[in-house]
Parts: structure tokens; sequence; C-alpha cells
């Protein structure tokens, strides 16, 4: 049998050199539903997979996609990007009743204008958030570098927005400033770094993570805010 994909010669039901399958189904319009609910809704690999383990064990789905162990996991910044879409869409479906102010104050401009900017590119600014985690990360944490710092916290702020997610339907709390998040997202790094020292020293180590991850994000907030209001 050769192999459709890369063209070697073998008898197995998978080619043993690049993965591609022997029988290859044809397509349907069955057939791509299926694939597509498959890759969602699948326990042992998948969306559902990622949520599953960054729940139940976060440190080892952590190893094993840094180890190069991925043939189970979902690609960490599609699913940071698929978890803010579905943020997205249960906030467009629940409308949160907003207080209506005077803008009697510099400060208040500033809190409006940065509110605004970050609600109309709310997607953009929360996947940008991975560069200030993982800039908390590694200063704090050496295990990895970078780069690794990014694919990890990728995992993290993807898991924390479905916990904010509960949250926000509860409560109707912002996700930029629901506490959810930065519990869960405190939790998170503590059991994927646990191993790294006494474990009340990590406990420590990522809440100061979390604290000056948040920080920074206010003090982006702001510097948004008054750019924002400088020019409008």
């Amino acid at each position: 049998m050769i192999c459709i994909n890369c063209k070697n010669e073998h008898s197995e039901k998978f080619c043993p050199n690049c993965g591609q399958k022997s029988e290859v189904q044809k397509i349907t319009f069955r057939s791509i539903l299926n694939d597509a609910f498959s890759t969602v809704t699948n326990m042992d690999k998948g969306l559902l997979f990622n949520v599953k383990s960054l729940l139940l064990n976060p440190e080892e789905i952590v190893n094993d996609y840094i180890l190069g162990k991925r043939k189970h996991i979902f690609n960490p910044i599609s699913f940071l990007i698929i978890t803010i879409s579905i943020y997205l869409i249960v906030d467009s479906l629940i409308v949160v009743p907003g207080q209506k102010q005077e803008i009697d104050s510099q400060i208040y401009s500033v809190g409006y204008e940065a509110g605004k900017f970050i609600k109309n590119n709310f997607k953009y600014f929360w996947i940008l958030s991975i560069i200030w985690l993982s800039f908390s990360t590694r200063i704090i944490f050496r295990q990895y570098n970078y780069a690794e710092h990014l694919a990890v916290n990728s995992f993290v702020i993807g898991q924390a927005t479905l916990a904010g997610l509960i949250g926000f339907v509860l409560f109707r709390q912002p996700l930029l400033f629901n506490p959810i998040i930065y519990i869960f997202i405190t939790w998170m790094i503590y059991k994927i770094h646990k191993a790294q020292g006494k474990k009340l020293d990590v406990f420590f180590q990522s809440v100061a993570a979390t604290l000056l991850f948040f920080i920074q994000l206010l003090l982006i907030t702001v510097f948004i805010g008054i750019i924002g209001n400088y020019n409008w």
C-alpha cells in the first residue's frame, strides 16, 4: 500500500512515516460534521480533553506538551481563541445593566475610554494578556523559557476564561475584574509549578505572579484610557 500523503510503501493501518490513515473515508456532509463534533467533544483528545485535563491534572498536560507528547492535546493558542470566542458569544447574549453617569472627572473619562476600547477589542486584548502573564511567570519561575511560558499560559488563560465565564453568568462581573479569573490563574500556576519547591513557597510565588500580572493589566488599561481620552 502506498501512503497518499508521503508516498511511503507500508502495510499498516497508519503510515509509520507520517501517521496518515490508510483507509480514507469519502468526504460527506455527515463526515465533516462528525469530525468537527469529535474535535470539540472527544474527552480523549481535542477541546474537552484540554478542559478535563487542565481541571484535574494541569501539571501533567503541560509537561506532556512541553516534552512533545502532543497527539491528544488541543493546540494551546487555538484553545485560548476558542475559549475567548465562547465568552464573547455568551457576553453578547447577556445584557448587563449599566449605570448612567456624567463624565464629570478626568479619572472617570480615562476609565470610560479604556473600557470602551477593551470592550470593542476584547478578543485581542485578552489573547495578548498571555504576554504579560508569561513575563510574570518567567521572572518568578525559571523552569521554562519564555516561549514555553507563552504556551503554558495559553492553557492557563484559556481555562481561567471558562471559569470566569461562570462568574460572569452568575454575578454579571466583567471578565477583566472578575476575581474568579485571578483565583483560578493562581491555582493553575501553583499546580503547574508546585514541583519546583516547597508547596508554601510555590503558593506565594503563584500569588505574586498573578498580582504582577494584574498590575500590568491595570497599567495597560490606564494607558489605553489616557491615550483614548487625549485623542477623542
